[in-house]
């Protein structure tokens, strides 16, 4: 018996919890490699690419902070005039990427995915 099956539920079920966070409009959970674990995003080229350059993203501010004698960010947000790009460590394996709409709280929505990231890097 394969644990694959499970295994994908459990990550659908952690994405559809990520997506129900209020100013969420897309999510991603993707290795610390730039993997795609999981999506809600219909484009599936679009979301690879998407994980990849978030994994790299994190990579470089950690390594920046290295650099300066800080810890690292809890968080990274990259801000557009309308949309937000939230990511959050999810256990020392992987990171949740989300989009976020235009008039959201960026820091309410990184705590919550905090939370949500502590219970990921625990089950998976």
């Amino acid at each position: 018996m394969s644990s694959a099956g499970p295994l994908k539920q459990m990550i659908r079920q952690f994405i559809d919890e990520i997506r129900s966070v209020s100013g969420v409009s897309e999510c991603a959970l993707v290795s610390t490699d730039g993997i795609l674990v999981g999506k809600s995003f219909e484009d599936s080229l679009s979301a690879q690419s998407f994980g990849a350059m978030c994994a790299t993203m994190i990579a470089s501010s950690e390594a920046a902070a290295s650099v300066v004698n800080i810890e690292s960010p809890s968080w990274v947000v990259v801000k557009s005039p309308k949309k937000a790009i939230i990511l959050v460590n999810a256990g020392e394996r992987l990171l949740i990427a989300v989009i976020a709409d235009e008039g959201a709280n960026p820091e309410e929505i990184c705590i919550r995915l905090q939370e949500i990231g502590a219970r990921i890097g625990g089950a998976l």
